[in-house]
């Protein structure tokens, strides 16, 4: 054997601490790199929020999309719970006081918007000297709608605008869509995988609920704007296999107050465009006929009959007047409204009860079990959450909404009038059995531009015709 000298050993000692010092060195230092990395991104994302609505909303589908494809909350503790929402959040409020003070956008955003905020703010300052941390969890999802609408209304509204946030739907409902399909497929070929996802959904129906009715209701608006451009645009070829997709996706799913909210946006999108162009209601007609087509061969293939059974199953649930969770719903808007009325106190009547304070009541009136969680109704959840102030309010705003959206649908200036104008009866029947989402906020704030352009657009007729009484108005262009 080839003798090893004591200089060569040596040397090789030397390389071998000299390169766990590196490995030391870098482990230190490499989670300090990582965090600056990270701020430095956050930064500029800061930054490029400012000025770029695109950005934000695109941070909020990617948001949404990311906590629908867990099966578990994601969440980080740094002495308080951190969802993704927050750090959206987190972004969002310097770009929107920027917005609001330097560049002086505070008339951008609609009184009426301004006082629901001003409620909800009030009401999770008195939560948090009541109920501390719980009033922030309670406050999150109205805190999160309202910033959102607000950020996006400081940006001048027109026909552009609009078409360009609306597409973030289609991309959200193709990323739920897709997350639904690999987590049935999954379910049916991994059992451990289908008990991980009958903890989510607890009805027992044979095909799964793999997504939540929020989800669920992304895909209905996602279905609204591809028949939206399917019949107003005949160069976008794949918006009538994507209405089947989504209408099919929309079935599957099993939310029973997301199919009738479906229904009714769908009503009144072929009913807006009945105004704008002939030949709008055939068309609509044929894609609810193509969805159906589906539908049948779906059935009649019998190879889905479980997932046929479950749908069947939830249709009758739905209409159900003597069992099920809708019957337990209302029984319970009865009891909230009862105990909203009779609580005598002028405070709850004008602006409710502070976040965090809960809405503990009885199952029905002959059970003596209590439930506590939320109403399943946003209307009356604003009561006991912004009382008749904040009911009026935020009814105010949406009364708005529709009459700028039927002052564009009358005068036929603003084509995407009518995708805004089904998206918004389909958010107002979802509200009746669920409450408000962070996704809503481009719905929301593209009418609350919209009614800040109105009034803009309304002062300036009114000015020039003061200038020259006997010119005729003219229609203003963008």
């Amino acid at each position: 054997m080839r003798e090893i000298q004591p200089g060569s050993l040596a040397k090789f000692k030397t390389r071998h601490i000299d390169r766990m010092e590196i490995i030391t060195y870098l482990s230190i230092v490499l989670p300090f790199v990582i965090v600056f990395i990270v701020a430095l991104g956050l930064c500029a994302l800061a930054v490029l929020l400012l000025n770029s609505a695109t950005i934000a909303m695109g941070l909020m589908a990617a948001t949404l999309l990311l906590e629908t494809s867990s099966l578990k909350p994601l969440s980080l503790n740094l002495g308080l719970w951190i969802y993704p929402p927050d750090l959206l959040t987190i972004l969002l409020l310097p770009a929107f006081f920027y917005r609001l003070v330097i560049l002086k956008k505070i008339d951008a955003i609609p009184r009426a918007w301004w006082v629901l905020g001003a409620v909800w703010m009030l009401l999770f300052v008195w939560g948090l000297t009541q109920y501390g941390t719980a009033a922030g969890v309670d406050c999150r999802p109205f805190f999160y709608l309202w910033l959102g609408a607000a950020y996006l209304s400081t940006f001048e509204y027109d026909e552009a605008f609009a078409r360009s946030f609306l597409k973030f739907f289609m991309i959200m409902g193709v990323g739920i869509c897709v997350i639904a399909y690999y987590r049935w497929t999954m379910g049916a070929i991994d059992n451990e995988f289908r008990q991980d996802l009958e903890m989510l959904d607890t009805t027992g129906v044979a095909l799964l609920r793999v997504v939540p009715a929020s989800a669920a209701f992304i895909v209905t608006c996602a279905m609204l704007v591809a028949a939206f451009q399917a019949v107003t645009d005949q160069s976008r070829r794949m918006a009538w296999p994507l209405v089947i997709l989504f209408g099919t996706s929309v079935v599957a799913m099993q939310h029973r107050s997301v199919w009738m909210a479906a229904i009714a946006g769908f009503i009144a999108l072929a009913l807006a465009l009945q105004q704008l162009r002939a030949g709008a209601g055939s068309k609509l007609f044929s894609m609810v006929f193509g969805v159906i087509v589906v539908l049948v061969l779906i059935v009649a293939s019998g190879r889905f009959q479980g997932a046929v059974n479950s749908v069947e199953d939830q249709a009758e649930r739905a209409t159900s007047t003597t069992s099920g969770t809708f019957v337990g719903r209302v029984a319970g808007w009865q009891t909230l409204l009862k105990m909203w009325m009779g609580s005598g106190s002028a405070v709850t009547y004008l602006v409710g009860k502070p976040f965090g304070s809960g809405y503990e009541r009885y199952a029905s009136e002959t059970s003596g079990e209590k439930i506590g969680y939320m109403p399943h109704n946003q209307y009356v959840q604003l009561l006991y959450r912004g009382g008749l102030v904040g009911l009026i309010a935020f009814l105010w705003t949406v009364g708005q909404g529709m009459r700028s959206l039927w002052d564009k649908l009358r005068r036929k200036d603003d084509a995407m009038a009518p995708l805004l104008f089904a998206m918004l009866i389909a958010h107002l029947i979802y509200y009746i059995p669920y409450g408000i989402e962070y996704s809503q906020m481009i719905l929301f704030g593209l009418l609350l531009g919209m009614i800040t352009s109105e009034k803009n657009e309304s002062k300036v007729t009114v000015r020039s015709l003061k200038l020259s009484p006997t010119a005729k108005p003219l229609k203003l262009g963008r």
